[in-house]
């Protein structure tokens, strides 16, 4: 390659850089959707905000935001278990249905989600032994890693520990029991 080639392409390999910089940095209605989709698919991590409005509007497509709100302990599983099944849920749902197409969650989402859900709300995967969530969580990657996770390692449910949503049923314990 002669020097001027070298130079046209690091010029080029540079504006297109550049471009691609201020194409996420500036904000504009694709850029914003690349981010999404970017941070769907766990390349970039959410933030704190973004994990509690993910939440909130993932969940809201099926659920009022006060029956999410008043999810406790006593009603059923920890919510690692319930976003398992919900996923379960879209892939059933989008199988047996050609009119219905729900967005299936991404790793990256689910895990945030239930972060969220266990921050503001409470999480009590400590009062169920490892060995059935294990069992109900099947084969979900992603889930079981978080499950492995401690929770004072959990970016999302550590930042958001002080938090809580307005009209759930508050669990005052939020800290998780080793089985």
């Amino acid at each position: 390659m002669t020097k001027r080639g070298g130079t046209i392409l690091a010029a080029g390999l540079g504006a297109v850089f550049l471009l691609g910089a201020i194409f996420l940095v500036v904000p504009n209605s694709l850029g914003h959707a690349l981010t999404k989709e970017i941070k769907s698919r766990g390349y970039i991590a959410y933030t704190p905000e973004e994990a509690v409005d993910l939440a909130y509007n993932r969940c809201s497509t099926c659920h009022s935001e006060e029956r999410m709100l008043k999810y406790c302990t006593r009603c059923g599983p920890p919510f690692i278990v319930v976003a398992h099944f919900m996923k379960k849920y879209v892939e059933i749902t989008n199988a047996g249905n050609s009119h219905i197409d729900l967005r299936q969650f991404s790793d990256a989402e689910i895990s945030v989600i239930v972060q969220a859900w266990n921050a503001l709300i409470g999480n009590w995967e400590g009062d169920w032994p490892k060995e059935d969530l294990r069992k109900l969580l099947d084969d979900d990657e992603a889930l079981l890693a978080l499950l492995d996770l401690p929770v004072d390692q959990r970016p999302i449910e550590t930042a958001l520990k002080d938090k809580h949503a307005p009209g759930s049923y508050q669990r005052y314990d939020l800290g998780v029991a080793e089985n």
